[in-house]
């Protein structure tokens, strides 16, 4: 694009140029053809007869690419503006994407102080409150107690789906639970509910910390459309 306006430009100048001074333009140019000829083996001679046609002529380059150098300028420049606006909104939705992870399920979750979690019993689906959630090493993680029939029932089938609404939006989350029996683990979930510590310690043999694994969270509300997050 920059080439054919380099391109227009020059004529543009050779037509002003003839205009302007038609008379030694005309000399000019006809040395440059007999020149051609010449060198082509071609005995003859290259003669303008009227100036006036030259002047009209010139005048009519000069009109025609103006035109078309103001023509392609406008294009050019929208074409760029069209560029970067994409580019604008790929990188606005690149950011939008990456600040849309596993933080965002984490911040929600713990907004929401109290989300629902789904296991399975045989045949039987079964759901209660939880209100733990802590992000560490990289991963979500869920408590509970061994002893309860949800750390059995996860045991079982590690499928599990938590579900939570703030009053506006909701979240539904399908995940496969991984047991990390680690202190460290435990101790971390435990430092971020202080309240537990009165019924859990990190040593005890009962207290369990879960990580969400291949986990596929989808936030939903009425007025947007549904926002998926993996990991």
């Amino acid at each position: 694009m920059i080439l054919f306006k380099l391109v227009i430009i020059i004529f543009l100048l050779i037509s002003l140029v003839g205009f302007l001074f038609t008379k030694k333009f005309l000399e000019i140019f006809c040395d440059l053809n007999s020149l051609y000829y010449k060198f082509g083996g071609i005995d003859a001679e290259f003669r303008i007869v009227s100036t006036k046609t030259t002047k009209i002529s010139c005048l009519a380059g000069i009109i025609i690419f103006t035109l078309m150098f103001f023509y392609v300028d406008k294009n050019f420049n929208k074409n760029n503006l069209n560029t970067t606006n994409k580019e604008e909104i790929a990188v606005t939705e690149t950011t939008n994407k990456e600040n849309f992870d596993m933080q965002s399920v984490y911040e929600f979750l713990k907004k929401c102080e109290t989300y629902y979690l789904a296991t399975v019993e045989n045949d039987q689906p079964r759901v209660r409150p939880f209100g733990t959630i802590d992000l560490f090493e990289d991963k979500l993680y869920i408590q509970t107690g061994k002893i309860k029939n949800v750390s059995k029932q996860m045991a079982q089938n590690p499928k599990i789906e938590i579900c939570a609404f703030d009053g506006n939006t909701w979240i539904r989350i399908e995940a496969t639970v991984v047991n990390d029996d680690r202190i460290e683990a435990k101790q971390h979930m435990l430092d971020n509910y202080p309240s537990l510590q009165k019924m859990y310690k990190a040593d005890d043999n009962n207290t369990q910390v879960l990580y969400l694994k291949d986990a596929t969270a989808t936030f939903y509300s009425f007025t947007q459309e549904p926002k998926v997050v993996k990991f």
